[in-house]
């Protein structure tokens, strides 16, 4: 098992802090600290690297939320830019820019928070101050791009033209936990993996959280690995990026399928 596999595996547990109760609500700079305890807690010694977790999701209670949530990314990419110059002051590396994630959860405490921390290779977080490169451009980097809160990028429309084209046909599970599940390819671009915001989710411990894209093209259907641990595989053969046609066998993790047409 790779480095890269061994860290999913190790590092996704939640870790609690509790704070004084003399305030009122939690505070941005109480947020801060836990999340470097978090960090520091929870580094991982490779040969060369001492790695820290790269993903972060907080649940706050609703009362502590409301407000920090107000502040939208302003308040999380700055809480991302302070984990990672207290990482490179401790020598350590991050596999990307940290991401940080704030949700609201009724069962936890006011004054608390939950923390759930992962190495996650595929996280891609912009903190917005580098312009961003033409479509065209973006696209030959072959990765999803994210801002911290992840938001989809709306479809042009002849990537809605091309999906409609395509929507009669399906993704089949063959093998795999999922086995017998099928996903319409009605949409023009379709994110697999195991993370909850992916259109097609998968419950294989092999595949990355975000693992693969599926988009629509006139001529059938094109893939991207997303810097997956655990690769992606037509036929056998591993791949980057690669046109796939019906009946091809998609593999990633332990899980095979196939896009099928409706009857």
């Amino acid at each position: 098992m790779s480095l890269l596999a061994r860290f999913e595996g190790m590092a996704e547990f939640l870790f609690t802090g509790a704070f004084k109760k003399g305030g009122v609500r939690l505070q941005p700079v109480e947020i801060a600290k836990e999340l470097v305890k978090a960090m520091l807690k929870n580094k991982q010694v490779s040969i060369s690297q001492v790695y820290v977790p790269n993903s972060y999701r907080v649940y706050l209670h609703p009362s502590d939320w409301g407000p920090l949530a107000s502040f939208g990314d302003v308040f999380l990419i700055e809480l991302s830019k302070y984990l990672f110059a207290e990482a490179e002051r401790n020598g350590y590396t991050f596999l990307s820019k940290p991401a940080i994630e704030l949700h609201a959860d009724e069962t936890v405490n006011p004054r608390e928070m939950v923390v759930e921390i992962n190495f996650d290779d595929s996280i891609d977080v912009d903190w917005g101050e580098e312009e961003k490169e033409n479509d065209a451009t973006n696209e030959s980097n072959w990765r999803e791009s994210t801002t911290i809160f992840r938001e989809r990028v709306k479809t042009n429309s002849l990537a809605q033209d091309v999906a409609g084209r395509n929507s009669d046909y399906f993704l089949e599970i063959i093998e795999g936990p999922d086995v017998g599940q099928t996903f319409s390819l009605q949409e023009a671009e379709v994110f697999i993996g195991r993370h909850a915001q992916c259109d097609l989710v998968l419950h294989d411990p092999e595949v990355s959280r975000r693992h693969l894209k599926i988009a629509s093209e006139e001529n059938g259907w094109w893939l991207d690995d997303l810097g997956s641990t655990n690769g992606s595989f037509v036929n056998g053969q591993r791949i980057t990026h690669q046109t796939t046609a019906p009946g091809d066998r998609i593999q990633i993790g332990q899980s095979v399928l196939v896009i099928q047409k409706s009857l």
